[in-house]
C-alpha cells in the first residue's frame, strides 16, 4: 500500500483559492463533505421558517376572529340579559294572572253556591206549608212574623242584645204550629254550623218561655257526623229523603 499524501498548509490554501474562483466546486465538495441531512438543513430551516410565518398569520387570523366575534358577542349579551329580564317579568305576569283566575274561579264557585243555596232556600220557604203540614210562618223580614216573635222574645229583648248566633230574628225560617215555634235552618248542604245555629236560636225562644224545636233542612249532610251530632244536639232534621221522628212528629 503506497504512503499517504499529505495535505500541507500551501496545498489548503491553493484548494480555498480554487474554490472561490470556481463556485461550482464549492457545491460538490459539500456534497462530499456533507451528509444529506446537512445539506438539506437549509431547506428545512427555510420550511420552518415559512411554516413559522403562516403559523403567524393564522394565529393573526384567529385574533382577528375572536376580535369580532367578541364585538358580536357583546350586543348579544346585551340583548340576552333583556330578553331574560323580559321573560322574568312575563313568567311574574303568568303567575300573577294564573292567581287572579284561581280566585275568580274560587269566587265563580262561591257565588254559584251562593245563588243555588237562596234558590233553595226561596224554595223551602215556598213549600213550607206542606213540607209542615200546615202551620203558618215566614222568614223574619215578613213584618207580620217579626211581630209575633218579638211578642214571644220581649221579656228577653228587654234584657238586652242577642247575639247573632244565637237570635232567632236571623234564623232562615220560623214555623208555627200548635203549640210549638220551629226556627229553621236551611241550606243546600247541611253542616256543624247548621246545627249549632238551629240549636242556639231555638234556646233562646226556649229561654223566653216558648216551645221551640230546632230544625235543619238540607239536600244533603256536609258529613256524616253531621247527622249524628244534631242527633245528640236535639235538633230536628229533613235532609234529602231523612226524616227525624222529631220533625215527622211536627208533621203530624
Amino acid at each position: 500500500m503506497g504512503a499517504r499524501m499529505a495535505f500541507t498548509v500551501e496545498e489548503f490554501r491553493d484548494l480555498v483559492r480554487l474554490l472561490e474562483e470556481r463556485p461550482e466546486w464549492r457545491a460538490e465538495l459539500r456534497r462530499l463533505v456533507l451528509t444529506d441531512e446537512l445539506l438539506a438543513l437549509p431547506e428545512l430551516v427555510r420550511a420552518l421558517v415559512e411554516a413559522q410565518s403562516r403559523t403567524e398569520v393564522q394565529v393573526a387570523a384567529m385574533a382577528e376572529a375572536q376580535r369580532r366575534t367578541e364585538e358580536r358577542v357583546g350586543p348579544l349579551d346585551g340583548r340576552m340579559d333583556r330578553i331574560e329580564a323580559a321573560l322574568e317579568r312575563l313568567a311574574e305576569a303568568q303567575q300573577h294572572t294564573a292567581e287572579e283566575l284561581r280566585w275568580l274561579v274560587s269566587w265563580q264557585r262561591g257565588e254559584s253556591g251562593r245563588r243555588d243555596g237562596e234558590r233553595y232556600e226561596r224554595e223551602i220557604i215556598r213549600r213550607a206549608p206542606a213540607l209542615f203540614n200546615g202551620g203558618q210562618g215566614g222568614p223574619p223580614d215578613q213584618p207580620a212574623v217579626q211581630q209575633r216573635l218579638a211578642e214571644q222574645l220581649s221579656a228577653l229583648l228587654a234584657q238586652g242584645m242577642l247575639e247573632s248566633v244565637e237570635d232567632p230574628f236571623l234564623a232562615d225560617l220560623l214555623w208555627w204550629k200548635h203549640e210549638q215555634t220551629a226556627v229553621v235552618e236551611i241550606s243546600v248542604q247541611v253542616d256543624d254550623d247548621d246545627v249549632m245555629r238551629a240549636a242556639r236560636r231555638a234556646a233562646t225562644l226556649r229561654r223566653a218561655g216558648a216551645q221551640a224545636l230546632a230544625i235543619v233542612i238540607g239536600e244533603q249532610w256536609a258529613l256524616a257526623e253531621v247527622r249524628e251530632r244534631a242527633l245528640a244536639g236535639h235538633v230536628e232534621w229533613k235532609v234529602g229523603a231523612d226524616l227525624s221522628a222529631g220533625f215527622l212528629a211536627f208533621r203530624r
